[in-house]
């Protein structure tokens, strides 16, 4: 868990240039809605905001944001280390 994941979420913005989707990497094409990475702070900006298509955001949603989700269940389901040598 990252420092200021609790103010992150993702803003709906008009594409004015392309853009590629992180999730499907399709092509965000200008004049279409896409969701962009943003951070609810005036002084904390993002450098490398994610971009995804509005198709990843109804599929996925507010979960685009925190991927690493897995890594917990990867160490849990790892079991404990009673036997290591």
């Amino acid at each position: 868990m990252g420092k200021y994941d609790h103010i992150r979420y993702l803003k709906r913005t008009k594409a004015r240039t392309t853009h590629q989707c992180d999730r499907c990497k399709d092509i965000v094409m200008p004049d279409e809605y896409y969701c962009v990475e943003a951070i609810d702070d005036k002084f904390l900006h993002s450098l490398h905001a994610k971009r995804f298509c509005a198709k990843c955001h109804e599929k996925y949603g507010e979960s685009l944001l925190f991927p690493k989700k897995e890594r917990k269940k990867m160490t849990e389901e790892s079991g404990p280390l009673n036997n290591f040598r």
